[in-house]
């Protein structure tokens, strides 16, 4: 009697057979294709790929993109998961209106189109996406702006205002200057005797309107009672424009309009109309990597200053780079990364990584990893008062390659007579024998104050001289 010996995948489409008998069902085929998934969400109609890159350029392979240094994003799911990272992070509001420099073939555009805003603004230079970027504009109703221009010579506030006028004009913000100066010239005119009075005003004279318009957040009548409490302890009526104390002092009786130069200094909002809630404008960079070291110069300098885009408060920056410079950005002090790039971003920014990228997320593939940082503007700069400018000029004096294994008293040297180093580091309170790599992004910050000092001191001195 001859055996039959059955094998393991027999005997598994027996069982299987067996348990769906039991259960009264019929077997499923196997024959009929799976149901193809829904496709992912993409407003502004046919994408380009691949080979309409190639066709656009007019190369017959990936490899010239390479050369010119053209790489893009076409991954559609990757991302949307960054639109969706940012979601969690900063691009929390629909009201915000996000910056793209770079769209280039668009689909990064179209994820962040998926997320409620008020609009994306692209800023492209390269001509040939021009019909791209026009059709996602008409698919997209508008939502999707565009033009042509160089991220690194253009003011975007002015394409902003030009575009998004009601928006500029509605979040666009003004310090307390200009807030004093148009409160003062609103009491000028008025009769005086909603002015100020002495005797049944607070000491400090100031309209409620100049509280409520330019610093929401401010309890009017908390501060009235603070200053009636302890308006007479000479610390806390300081007047640091005239340097008096003026708690001691009895009210001046000639006072006319309103006097801000008695305004109190714990009082003072000069920049409350920086620190206080998000600016409702993000920037989005995904631009060649050899340009993003100029773009973040650039906007450290109009950081410190605030203008430009600053003028909407502290605009929050995504920038796409390589991985070497989000460490360099990142990178604390005594690392071998730190570098002139992380003392400058570091001072105006809080910077963090987000997350990296493999060498085949981009068309063509790149020979090294990419990363998506976020660099968010600080309320406070670690000093403040100090230009970006000035930071970078001195970077590049002190920190120059092959400078920063020296001593902080030998680099000082080589650009500053040996008195005015070894005062600099007296100020510093720091041991001059230390290399420039142990110095912390504050302390480099403050010997550039320093030196900024000195050569001003030297050009009175050289023009005196002169004269």
């Amino acid at each position: 009697m001859s055996r039959r010996f059955l094998n393991r995948s027999q005997v598994t489409s027996a069982s299987a057979a067996l348990l769906y008998s039991r259960r009264g069902v019929s077997k499923p085929s196997t024959d009929a294709a799976a149901p193809p998934l829904p496709p992912l969400r993409c407003p502004g109609g046919p994408r380009v790929k691949a080979e309409g890159l190639k066709q656009l350029f007019k190369v017959p392979h990936a490899g010239y993109l390479a050369k010119y240094g053209q790489r893009f994003i076409l991954n559609l799911k990757l991302t949307h998961q960054v639109a969706a990272l940012l979601s969690r992070t900063t691009l929390r509001t629909p009201d915000k209106l996000l910056l793209e420099l770079g769209p280039g073939a668009g689909a990064l555009t179209r994820s962040l189109l998926t997320r409620p805003c008020v609009g994306v603004l692209g800023i492209e230079q390269d001509e040939r996406f021009n019909g791209h970027l026009e059709q996602i504009r008409q698919y997209t109703g508008g939502k999707f702006q565009w033009t042509n221009g160089d991220v690194l010579r253009i003011n975007e506030l002015e394409i902003v205002e030009s575009l998004y006028a009601g928006f500029a004009q509605q979040h666009r913000r003004k310090p307390a200057a200009d807030a004093r100066e148009r409160a003062s010239s609103d009491g000028n005119k008025s009769d005086g005797g909603e002015a100020c009075s002495s005797g049944t005003k607070d000491s400090g004279c100031c309209t409620d309107d100049f509280y409520c318009e330019d610093a929401p957040l401010r309890n009017v009548q908390r501060e009235k009672i603070l200053r009636k409490r302890f308006g007479k302890y000479a610390a806390f009526n300081h007047d640091t424009a005239s340097g008096q104390n003026s708690g001691s002092a009895a009210p001046s009786s000639d006072v006319s309009g309103c006097a801000f130069s008695s305004e109190s200094a714990a009082f003072e909002v000069s920049d409350r109309w920086w620190s206080d809630g998000d600016a409702k404008l993000e920037v989005i960079a995904n631009l060649p990597f050899n340009i993003i070291t100029e773009l973040l110069m650039r906007y450290a300098v109009d950081c410190s200053r605030k203008q430009n885009l600053f003028v909407f408060g502290r605009v929050p920056l995504h920038v796409f780079t390589q991985q070497e410079v989000a460490e360099c950005i990142i990178a604390p002090a005594g690392s071998i990364h730190f570098s002139r790039l992380s003392v400058l971003c570091q001072c105006f920014f809080h910077t963090q990584l987000l997350r990296t990228f493999r060498e085949m997320t981009y068309y063509p593939k790149t020979a090294v990893l990419g990363a998506l940082i976020t660099l968010q503007p600080r309320a406070v700069p670690l000093l403040p008062g100090l230009d970006a400018a000035t930071l970078i000029h001195f970077t590049d004096l002190l920190m120059r390659p092959g400078q920063r294994g020296m001593t902080v008293y030998k680099a000082l040297q080589q650009h500053v007579p040996p008195e005015v180093a070894q005062y600099m580091l007296q100020e510093l309170r720091t041991d001059g024998a230390l290399t420039v790599l142990d110095l912390t992004t504050e302390e480099v910050c403050k010997l550039a104050t320093l030196w900024h000092r000195f050569l001003e001191a030297s050009s009175q001195q050289a023009h005196g001289s002169g004269t």
